[in-house]
């Protein structure tokens, strides 16, 4: 169950295990030591909390998931998720499918009355359920038996079937978290989206903030403002970053030069590369290959 993390230039991440003919998969995720990148995709994640506490932060909000709980989180919401900081281990149990699976088809009934009706409300980001409520027992009952039939034999109808329950119960607790609460909306959203995919895009060329905000269609101020209320830093901090683990992952799975890895992730030169590198992880490239070979 245990599945690579893939992302495109533009932070969609790339699910491994779906497919056109069945889209739905189930990934076991350890988080004990690794954080979930900043990402998106239109897959739905019914997910829950198997060992220690997890945090999951959005552009929004930041939510801690304890130990047992279950968690929705909608779709083409931007997010990264970590070990929440006094938790030991953290590990997810995430049941991914994409909605055409419980739709059928476009403009069909399940989609206009039953999914859109979440899927297109942008306060709705992520949804925890807990042992607490009759729908948080459910949802779990639920999903543990999609765990259980995971990797049995035919296994497609249940697992969709299923799903539409999961569903079901999942509305069922919006209705009942929207009676007590407003969720937050978001406006910077997209436009930090926008920011996000022209750096993963661009990273390897010569850019400053003022091609990140020309992009953006806003102020460099405005800019550096809106991205560090998200990511706590200013865009070209995260570019660095974004290029140190680009490396990172070019001196652990290639052969290339450190030369040539140092163009290739948009550093000067090879000098500044390993500078900033080991600023930045605490060693030199050189050693950075060494230890992973």
């Amino acid at each position: 169950m245990n599945r690579s993390f893939i992302q495109d230039e533009n932070a969609v991440e790339q699910i491994d295990g779906i497919t056109y003919e069945f889209p739905y998969t189930m990934h076991e995720r350890d988080l004990s030591n690794f954080t979930i990148p900043w990402h998106w995709h239109e897959e739905l994640e019914f997910n829950y909390a198997y060992k220690g506490s997890i945090v999951i932060e959005t552009v929004n909000q930041i939510y801690t998931i304890q130990q047992g709980e279950a968690y929705f989180i909608n779709t083409n919401i931007m997010n990264t998720k970590r070990k929440e900081e006094q938790s030991l281990t953290a590990v997810e149990h995430a049941h991914l499918f994409h909605p055409i699976l419980l739709t059928g088809h476009h403009r069909s009934i399940y989609e206009s009355k039953y999914l859109n009706p979440v899927l297109k409300n942008q306060s709705i980001e992520v949804i925890i359920l807990t042992k607490s409520t009759e729908s948080g027992k459910k949802f779990l009952e639920i999903l543990h038996t999609l765990t259980r039939l995971y990797n049995t034999e035919n296994p497609e109808f249940q697992i969709r079937n299923l799903l539409s329950q999961a569903w079901l119960v999942l509305v069922e607790e919006i209705e009942a978290q929207q009676r007590k609460n407003i969720f937050p909306i978001s406006y910077a959203h997209e436009r930090t989206k926008n920011i996000l995919s022209f750096i993963h895009k661009h990273y390897s060329e010569k850019i400053s903030i003022a091609d990140i905000s020309a992009y953006a269609k806003i102020s460099t101020k405005e800019c550096i403002r809106s991205f560090k209320n998200t990511f706590h830093q200013t865009p070209m901090d995260y570019l660095i970053h974004y290029r140190i683990e680009q490396a990172k992952k070019l001196l652990r799975e290639t052969d290339e030069s450190i030369t040539n890895i140092a163009f290739m992730t948009g550093f000067n030169n090879s000098a500044y590369f390993g500078k900033t590198f080991k600023k930045y992880t605490g060693i030199t490239p050189k050693g950075f290959r060494q230890l992973h070979k």
